[in-house]
């Protein structure tokens, strides 16, 4: 049967009897971040409540554990111990733990008689904490090892079918093996009432069976072929195949939303993106008193670091520049100084780049360690940023960015910050390519944000301004 074969990789097509329309599946081996998963950390929370209550426990101490191991999975612990590339992981612990010790504590109020001694409830809470953690490098070891794995198969007709799979091969963040699915084209012309339309996927349903496929990726943007692939897949759907569209699968594995395969609709429909009035009330909260503290405890370093920009270079200390901010007004940011002044003088608006020479000896220290940053509290409280947040844009680069990056405008809907999930994720962006990539982080963070989120992303930032990582 004839073959198909893409970048040194042989795709098995399911086809019309057109044969400008061809089906291709792929098939890989990811980590299964539920299941068995499942199954061995609720095994090893037995195991800790049982030794729990085998040193001298209480049943309390059995509730804090128990309490603790359900909001784990309510906030996907067991998703994210899976995860190669999840940095939320230990922020996903310890607010689980808070969360699971709060509620114990409610009941132990109206419930007194369950309530532990300190030292043995001190004890569960521990136990609780550090089972997920020690149970990670486990987990992700028998990944490693091909265990515990789920099958998956991308299919589609065009470019985003082998886009998908080019960025699933080539990112380790998905997948740790790869398996071959076979040369095997299936070519059947019989009963076809539409040339146009495929109509038949016996071979399809074979595929996923002989293969012990448990998901299948649909990356198929034809409306016609899409309706096809659709109906072929009601029936393994209905006995239980786990069946996904290719951006929620992306954004799943990923961290980040696929803007290449998006359009205005999967806007409109997608959960997430939810910014009710109390979420917002509690983020400005948020970043009133944390810019305020951080005002008050860095106010010796702030006048340490302006007194250095003035020795080492003339100039003014603070640098100020318009951005574009929350639905898409202009506002002015202040940063420490950190090049020359005369830095775009003759050249115009251009990207910062890695190891710019427009960057002063001190310039490079603050850039290293992102205190050219902290001026921005003062915007922070004026309300025109978040701590947290996409990194607001020159509006030169936003208008050139908006019309080569579909729905780059839409950035706006969210406050710009500080640090973002883009900025710990991703390196320094200097050309159209990191713009989109960012962007595809910053569509993530503004569907999923979350105080926990925030909390997760400065946790990295401290991190990065540590070990002196800034972008």
């Amino acid at each position: 049967m004839p073959t198909i074969t893409i970048n040194d990789n042989t795709w098995t097509g399911v086809s019309s009897p057109s044969r400008e329309k061809r089906f291709k599946a792929r098939a890989y081996r990811l980590p299964c971040p539920r299941g068995a998963f499942l199954t061995v950390e609720l095994t090893l929370l037995v195991g800790a409540l049982l030794q729990s209550l085998w040193i001298g426990g209480t049943a309390g101490t059995a509730i804090i554990i128990a309490t603790c191991g359900i909001f784990f999975h309510l906030k996907a612990v067991d998703k994210s111990i899976v995860s190669f590339k999840n940095r939320y992981f230990l922020t996903d612990i310890l607010v689980s733990t808070a969360l699971g010790v709060s509620a114990s504590a409610l009941l132990f109020y109206i419930v007194p008689v369950l309530r532990p001694p300190v030292g043995a409830a001190v004890a569960a809470t521990t136990i609780a904490a550090l089972f997920p953690a020690a149970l990670r490098p486990v987990l992700q070891y028998l990944i490693g090892r091909n265990i515990l794995v789920e099958g998956i198969l991308i299919v589609g007709t065009g470019e985003l079918a082998r886009s998908l799979y080019r960025m699933v091969a080539n990112d380790r963040g998905f997948a740790r093996r790869r398996d071959e699915l076979g040369s095997r084209l299936v070519d059947d012309p019989e009963g076809l009432t539409d040339p146009g339309v495929v109509i038949d996927f016996a071979r399809l349903n074979e595929i996923v069976a002989r293969d012990r496929i448990s998901r299948v990726i649909v990356a198929e943007q034809d409306a016609q072929a899409r309706e096809a692939l659709v109906a072929a897949l009601l029936n393994p759907r209905l006995r239980g195949l786990d069946v996904c569209d290719a951006v929620d699968f992306y954004e799943e594995f990923s961290a980040k939303i696929w803007v290449e395969a998006l359009d205005s609709e999967w806007f409109v429909f997608t959960h997430g993106f939810s910014h009710s009035r109390t979420n917002i009330a509690i983020k400005r909260l948020f970043d009133i008193v944390s810019a305020a503290t951080l005002l008050v405890l860095t106010f010796p370093l702030l006048a340490l670091v302006a007194l250095a920009i003035k020795l080492t270079s003339p100039g003014p200390v603070l640098f100020r520049q318009v951005r574009v901010g929350l639905y898409g007004k202009h506002f002015t940011v202040y940063k420490f100084r950190s090049m020359r002044p005369d830095a775009e003088l003759e050249t115009g608006p251009v990207w910062t780049q890695e190891n710019d020479d427009r960057v002063t000896a001190s310039g490079r220290i603050l850039r290293a360690f992102r205190l050219d940053e902290l001026p921005q509290l003062i915007n922070v409280l004026r309300g025109e940023m978040s701590l947290v947040g996409p990194r607001p844009e020159r509006p030169y680069f936003v208008d050139r960015l908006s019309k080569e990056i579909p729905f780059f405008d839409l950035r706006h809907y969210v406050k710009p910050g500080i640090t973002g999930w883009a900025q710990v994720m991703y390196r320094y962006g200097d050309c159209v390519e990191d713009a989109c990539e960012k962007l595809q982080y910053d569509f993530y963070y503004a569907k999923h944000w979350s105080l926990g989120c925030d909390l997760g992303i400065l946790l990295w930032t401290v991190r990065i301004v540590l070990f002196g990582r800034g972008r």
